[in-house]
């Protein structure tokens, strides 16, 4: 198969990539789509071609004059109409020159399956539901679906118009897809692959040192800088632990730009010393950290699934998590990690607090419980097969 990844950028995040790199392994010709992010990346297998968006001004203009050009050889019938839709969704040239870089690569390649790897793109470029001939997937994840179309109306008649038309949806998880259906989204066409990491994660080698005689717990998150993510309320939730002189350790790997609220919320709670927050690692980085803790904490507002949940849990880290989107279908209470209300931080406290409490042999039973659901459900391969089996299903169909 030739399949197009639209992932917005180069390389994509690390779920994005695990993906492409599954099915270039498989034999499959991936081509993925977007600006590049990071300019050493490159991909080691052959059969993933990187259709790289220009960024500079003589780069777009080039690149479109090229695009439409071959446009016009390859599908004369097209082009016009084609033209005439980025004309209509562009305010002046500049614009037009832009949109066509970004829309006009799908046409050229002479895809199977066109994967779009975030909701708000199927509006933001209307084109390609409208006109690409190859079946077109739609991945259903947490933001662009659970809070994305409540707070921006247009956006959400924008699902309704364009959800009835794709060919098939990826939701990664049973919660996404039922608020998906609440846009027009079809449930006979929702398939729900729940998000995987990889096998090696589960004989990944700890780094866990103690630090002297009494060890102090290793807390951390890792998200994204985001209200979403709930950290405030992590925080809020570490104060009373450190003003009951519990010995802990919090810290926060979260990349992007709004992480002033989080600094100013660590000085002003007086945590300075036991909580660091770092803006964003390399992923191998990540698991060198994540590996040497004894507590992951999911303090999100919203989710799919949580990648870093998976990894934690692959990893034996015991998770605490909120009851937000899907993430009960991973973590059964008491079991394999423990779920708390969201936007409660005295009762996240008071688990942190129970977790502490408990012995060598109870927290064991936990971190076997959850490496066993990682091994049963969210391996890597697994995802990689099913996802296979839609695309195949759809090409049938279609």
């Amino acid at each position: 198969m030739k399949i197009g990844i639209y992932a917005g950028t180069i390389p994509p995040p690390v779920f994005i990539n695990n993906l492409i790199n599954g099915l270039a392994d498989k034999g499959d010709i991936v081509f993925i789509y977007g600006k590049v992010i990071e300019k050493k990346y490159k991909y080691s297998n052959s059969g993933i071609i990187p259709r790289k968006f220009p960024t500079t001004q003589i780069g777009i203009f080039l690149y479109s004059i090229y695009a439409l050009s071959r446009l016009i050889i390859m599908q004369p019938q097209l082009y016009l109409t084609i033209v005439k839709m980025l004309r209509r969704d562009s305010t002046n040239w500049i614009q037009f020159f832009k949109r066509s870089c970004r829309v006009l690569p799908p046409f050229l390649d002479n895809l199977d399956i066109f994967h779009i790897q975030w909701a708000k793109m199927l509006v933001q470029y209307p084109e390609f539901i409208e006109k690409l001939k190859c079946a077109v997937v739609l991945s259903l994840r947490g933001a662009h679906i659970n809070y994305s179309p409540l707070a921006d109306k247009q956006l959400a008649q924008g699902y309704k118009k364009y959800f009835p038309m794709v060919a098939g949806f990826h939701a990664v998880s049973d919660a996404i897809a039922r608020e998906a259906e609440k846009y027009a989204a079809e449930s006979s066409k929702i398939t729900v692959i729940r998000p995987a990491v990889n096998r090696e994660l589960l004989n990944y080698v700890s780094s866990k040192k103690t630090n002297g005689p009494k060890k102090i717990l290793q807390i951390i998150s890792v998200g994204r800088c985001h209200w979403k993510k709930g950290y405030t309320f992590a925080l809020d939730a570490l104060a009373i632990l450190n003003k009951e002189e519990f010995q802990f350790h919090y810290t926060i790997i979260a990349s992007g730009r709004d992480s002033e609220n989080l600094r100013y919320q660590i000085y002003d709670l007086g945590l300075s010393e036991c909580v660091s927050f770092i803006n964003g690692l390399p992923h191998d980085e990540v698991m060198k950290k994540l590996s040497a803790s004894d507590l992951f904490l999911l303090p999100s507002l919203e989710e799919g699934i949580s990648n870093a949940v998976l990894e934690a849990m692959a990893l034996g880290i015991p998770a605490i998590s909120t009851d937000c989107g899907g993430m009960k279908e991973v973590i059964h209470d008491k079991n394999n990690g423990y779920i708390i209300p969201l936007r409660e931080p005295v009762m996240m406290a008071k688990k942190i607090k129970e977790f502490i409490s408990m012995n060598e042999s109870e927290r064991k039973y936990i971190s076997e419980n959850a490496k066993q659901i990682i091994l049963e459900k969210y391996l890597l391969s697994k995802q990689i097969n099913e996802m296979v089996n839609l695309y195949q299903n759809l090409l049938k169909y279609n």
